[in-house]
């Protein structure tokens, strides 16, 4: 059994800190403006039954854009986002939290759908995923099929092993498509 070793990264340039008990992975870099919005716009698809599953923000002059994934029991559909987008758009309206013009893209996380908390790992048991990790052997990506957590590691079941990969380890993972759409979970 391969074991994990727990650290932080340090010397980003603006980082949230999160402990392994509220769910969250490691430290990640945030943009500014995702910080300003994510918590107002997670509040507003929650009051309309979606989940918030991550929000990037990028790109230069007419290029910048806000993208906001979300998800719901049973999946997403092009109406779903569309509705949802009009919702957001009249909150970023309110707040004004970007001064130049961008765009919104509200999307499904899609089919490799990002795992991004510790309830994900738990939620997603049974089905494959990659991981990308940090310990003492390096950064490393390895596929198999996750089976939950137990404390603060996430079990994954390869080939050869089940791995223990410490939950503040992993730097992303997502689940691979295996031509199974199972969207209930």
């Amino acid at each position: 059994m391969s074991h994990s070793q727990c650290f932080e990264k340090h010397g980003l340039r603006r980082i949230v800190v999160t402990s392994v008990g509220t769910g969250q992975l490691k430290v990640k870099e945030k943009h500014p403006v995702v910080l300003e919005v994510e918590s107002e716009i997670e509040r507003t698809l929650a009051s309309h039954g979606y989940e918030l599953v991550h929000i990037t923000y990028g790109g230069r002059g007419r290029a910048r854009t806000l993208t906001v994934y979300i998800d719901k029991q049973g999946g997403v559909s092009a109406s779903d986002c569309h509705g949802m987008a009009a919702q957001i758009s009249v909150l970023l309206d309110i707040m004004d939290p970007i001064p130049e013009s961008y765009n919104l893209i509200v999307s499904s996380p899609g089919v490799e759908r990002p795992l991004v908390n510790e309830g994900d790992f738990s939620r997603f048991a049974g089905r494959s995923a990659a991981i990308t990790f940090t310990n003492s052997e390096g950064r490393q990506t390895r596929e198999g099929s996750l089976l939950g957590v137990d404390g603060s590691h996430v079990l994954l079941e390869t080939e050869q092993e089940v791995l223990r990969i410490c939950t503040e380890a992993i730097d992303k993972a997502h689940l691979l498509y295996d031509g199974d759409l199972d969207v209930d979970r």
